[in-house]
């Protein structure tokens, strides 16, 4: 009876050492900008009971890139916490979550900058 039970516990232990098992919840995802070649679109998830993930990745058809991660907490996540304005290819999302400026640029060119101003 004692080896059975090894038997049966070696397994669950293995399981439960496993990452892929921690899988955040998804929220939601939404598309920031869309043209021709690509789409900009964020993803949000819950990680925690008051802890969030949001990934921003460039789309082209089935192939995708992502262009940053960050985490936020459940006051900065119910607040409004993305202004998002578009000028030709150039993508601006204002957050008060960075406090400097960080420029990034896609494969097709456009320039997505994310600041605090």
């Amino acid at each position: 009876m004692k080896k059975h039970f090894y038997i049966f516990l070696l397994p669950v232990l293995f399981l439960q050492n496993c990452s892929f098992l921690e899988q955040s919840d998804f929220i939601e995802t939404k598309i920031i900008s869309s043209d021709l070649n690509e789409k900009i679109i964020y993803k949000f998830y819950q990680t925690g009971i008051d802890d969030y993930k949001v990934d921003f990745y460039s789309v082209n058809h089935s192939d995708s890139t992502k262009l940053f991660e960050h985490y936020i907490n459940d006051a900065l996540f119910t607040s409004n916490t993305y202004t998002i304005s578009e000028h030709q290819d150039e993508l601006i999302i204002k957050t008060k979550l960075f406090s400097d400026v960080k420029k990034l640029v896609t494969r097709h060119g456009k320039s997505i900058i994310l600041t605090n101003r």
